[in-house]
């Protein structure tokens, strides 16, 4: 259907990643997720897997209309209208349009009212949203008004009003936001020559690049397990690189004390071959539990996940 796909948002600790990042993208579950795989080797990437539906999206003949972001282009909408706040997002995260001045469940109710008044709008052009729209324009054109924090709560499914097809939909987006500012190419086949790595190809370069998109988050993004599990991946990353290249890194320590003590945990991935195994998505504080590099580190779990919680969202916790 005219996609490229090299990247996404849920990290794997693996040497073949980098390598499975160059190639076309395959079928895949509906939802962007991480299927880990062994990490015994000394070179390790960020990769991420994004939907059959995600990466059909992505494509696209023709250039997006005129926009402020250069990332307009691979986030082609059904009427050509510029997805501004998605394409924002590419290289500030941490940017506010929708959720601006918000609490999180105010986000949501103004994501669901923006996503209800697009279902409208098409229903009142003849043509209802369809999940497998030609280049996915309609899952663009549905939530291009939606910030990365507005992503976020619909993800997340926040105050549990969003069906499960919207939440795939909106991390896959999340998905290509974090790929794109790492220089990984997502997006239309058409424009693929437009995107220039910043990177030139570093991987080291492009796991920093990952750690900063990470950093720049939402407060209410940086307390989910998935946030938590992507950042220690990436800094993990970026040090077994550099290790591998024998040159020093950045001390790229988070001061989130979730993504320390995974960070601590997947530290004791390498050259084990019973610990350098990830299992399943990494989704919950279970699927946390039940990976081989987290024994050892269960009794702290509990107080970093509340102190997480206390430091990022006081006025909630």
């Amino acid at each position: 259907m005219g996609i490229s796909a090299s990247a996404g948002y849920t990290p794997q600790l693996n040497s073949a990643a980098l390598a499975s990042a160059q190639k076309p993208a395959s079928a895949a579950p509906a939802k962007a997720a991480p299927s880990p795989q062994a990490a015994s080797s000394v070179e390790v990437s960020v990769v991420v897997s994004l939907s059959v539906q995600a990466q059909a999206m992505m494509s696209s003949r023709e250039p997006a209309a005129a926009s402020s972001s250069p990332y307009a282009r691979y986030f082609p909408t059904r009427d050509g209208k510029p997805a501004t706040a998605l394409a924002r997002a590419v290289s500030d995260p941490g940017a506010e349009s929708l959720s601006a001045g918000k609490s999180l469940a105010d986000v949501a109710k103004s994501a669901r009212a923006s996503m209800d008044a697009q279902y409208k709008a098409m229903e009142k052009e003849g043509k209802p949203f369809d999940f497998n729209s030609f280049e996915g324009r309609d899952w663009y054109s549905l939530m291009g008004d939606l910030d990365r924090r507005a992503l976020h709560a619909v993800s997340s499914n926040a105050d549990g009003l969003f069906s499960k097809q919207e939440q795939d939909m909106a991390q896959s987006i999340m998905s290509q936001q974090q790929g794109l500012a790492m220089g990984l190419y997502n997006g239309p086949i058409s424009q693929e020559g437009s995107f220039v790595d910043p990177h030139g190809g570093d991987n080291a370069a492009r796991m920093k690049a990952g750690v900063a998109f990470l950093d720049k988050v939402s407060a209410d993004e940086k307390t989910s397990v998935p946030w938590a599990v992507n950042r220690a991946s990436a800094q993990t990353s970026y040090e077994w690189i550099m290790s591998d290249r024998d040159e020093p890194t950045e001390n790229l320590d988070s001061d989130v004390p979730l993504a320390k003590l995974l960070k601590s945990a997947m530290a004791t991935m390498k050259g084990d071959s019973e610990r350098g195994i990830s299992s399943g998505r990494i989704e919950t504080i279970e699927d946390i539990k039940q990976q081989a590099w987290f024994k050892g580190f269960e009794d702290r779990l509990g107080p970093a996940i509340q102190a997480t919680r206390k430091q990022l969202l006081p006025d909630a916790a």
